[in-house]
């Protein structure tokens, strides 16, 4: 049965104090599982202690800021990055997380058309820097999956079919694909079909049902009926996710989605019931 979990994102900006009380509130919402942040590699112990006493099943998410990038030409940022990269994988390892996902490749705004040289290059330093992590990833018992991002975000990996190349050159059965909805509705020119390409190469290792304006499941245009149905008919096993992102964060819109964080998160964890939990029960 799928965790029908959400990213702590839609309550708070940062990996902070803030963040306690929050996998309380998630748990007594109905979600199965909680999304942390990963803006800093380490969780506090109390409210480490706090998602231990709610049962959530736990997934990490990287925050590949700036400076933050395994393809990066330069040696001492691949190191940094490294570093925190693995910390992730400490914490995971920590909290019993199932996944850690997100562009774990390269940092989060870079943007940039390179010489096919270079290109080539930055390419093959993130396999590189993957196949790397995917060992520590095996040691902490944590599976990694990378996340395309859309064209404002990265210029590395912004489609299934990229991913799915990067995973292949990679060639660990620890590393598999981060699908994101929002993300791919951007860059995918048949979104239905770029799933079912992940999910029969057996490469979906997590999944963030986000709407085209970074709404609830259920929101939105996106066919939500047909890409759960895929999901479901795949057998596909893992966390769907809702990223969600209060005013002011990351990916937040000047349009307010719901009446209230609260509210937008109820609205998708009923969403999600009904396309999981009703039809899996028929």
């Amino acid at each position: 049965m799928n965790p029908l979990g959400i990213n702590l994102w839609n309550w708070t900006n940062a990996l902070g104090p803030d963040c306690l009380g929050l996998p309380t509130k998630i748990a007594e919402m109905g979600f199965d599982a909680v999304e942390i942040p990963m803006t800093q590699p380490e969780v506090s112990e109390p409210l480490a202690e706090e998602i231990r006493k709610t049962g959530l099943r736990v997934s990490l998410c990287a925050a590949m800021s700036p400076g933050r990038d395994l393809s990066n030409f330069d040696p001492q940022v691949r190191a940094n990055t490294m570093e925190y990269l693995t910390k992730c994988l400490e914490t995971g390892a920590k909290l019993g997380a199932d996944v850690f996902a997100g562009p774990l490749y390269a940092g989060g705004g870079k943007r940039h058309l390179l010489p096919p040289d270079e290109a080539e290059r930055e390419w093959e330093l993130a396999v590189q820097g993957l196949r790397a992590l995917s060992a520590r990833a095996r040691e902490y018992g944590v599976r990694l999956a990378i996340e395309p991002l859309n064209r404002y975000r990265s210029s590395v990996v912004n489609t299934a079919e990229q991913a799915l190349r990067m995973v292949n050159d990679v060639d660990d059965d620890f590393l598999g694909i981060h699908f994101d909805t929002f993300h791919a509705g951007i860059e995918e020119e048949d979104l239905c079909g770029a799933v079912e390409r992940v999910l029969a190469a057996g490469k979906m290792f997590h999944f963030h049902a986000c709407a085209n304006h970074r709404g609830a499941p259920g929101q939105g245009f996106f066919p939500w009926e047909q890409i759960f149905g895929l999901l479901r008919s795949h057998g596909y096993q893992g966390h769907v996710t809702m990223e969600t992102f209060k005013p002011g964060g990351l990916d937040s819109g000047w349009v307010q989605l719901g009446e209230s964080p609260d509210a937008l998160a109820l609205a998708g964890l009923r969403y999600l019931i009904g396309a999981f939990r009703e039809k899996q029960a028929i």
